[in-house]
């Protein structure tokens, strides 16, 4: 082959292991060029190929990460969802937690309410923890038992109820007015007052007796 590149046409083939001779200006000395060593654009059209697809399958890889990445950012949102409704409980938590914060000292301006706890037929267990005022209806010999005063605090209740037949029996550390415990009418309704500031170790009782309703 002696062509100049400039003279190659589309037709010309290549092949590894041609040579082009290279003739320096001064006209003396010979070299030859390998065609391997020529630029790549004069490379055969089957590595062109494979370059081709080495860059498909790198931008096939780069697409898979893509959609890892997106599936990531996909997983995070849900982890973030989780996050605010855990922050919305937590802060519930904290509104509830704050509408029973002790009060020390002030002025209670308007209604003051509790809730009734209703201990039904037979209804003599009066558990301190579940509020303030407590009914029953009694029937029949009665052992009143009173549990889970507060400590350390001075606490009240009043147990109303709805006499029907039978004796009431009262807890050893209720204490009445001369120590006697009032006289009952059944088939009547009575109001009993309790307060302690020991706990519960003794539970000073007063009582108003024999309401027609």
């Amino acid at each position: 082959m002696s062509q100049k590149i400039s003279q190659f046409t589309q037709i010309t083939t290549l092949a590894s292991g041609d040579y082009f001779p290279v003739v320096q200006t001064s006209g003396t000395t010979n070299k030859a060029v390998q065609v391997g060593a020529l630029d790549q654009r004069y490379f055969s059209v089957s590595s062109g190929v494979a370059v081709a697809q080495t860059a498909n399958q790198a931008l096939s890889s780069a697409a898979t990460a893509q959609a890892s990445g997106n599936a990531a950012l996909a997983l995070a949102d849900v982890a973030g969802i989780a996050a605010t409704t855990a922050l919305s409980s937590g802060n519930a938590a904290l509104a509830s937690a704050a509408t029973k914060y002790a009060i020390s000292g002030g002025v209670v301006s308007g209604q003051f309410a509790q809730n009734v706890v209703s201990l039904g037929l037979y209804g003599s267990g009066i558990n301190c923890s579940l509020g303030n005022y407590f009914t029953a209806t009694l029937s029949g010999a009665t052992q009143v038992v009173i549990t889970n005063p507060p400590a350390s605090v001075a606490y009240g209740f009043t147990y109303e109820v709805a006499h029907q037949t039978g004796t009431i029996t009262w807890p050893a550390a209720v204490a009445w007015p001369a120590a006697t415990p009032p006289t009952l009418t059944t088939g009547k309704t009575h109001l009993f007052m309790f307060v302690t500031d020991n706990s519960g170790t003794t539970f000073r009782a007063a009582a108003l007796i024999d309401y027609t309703t």
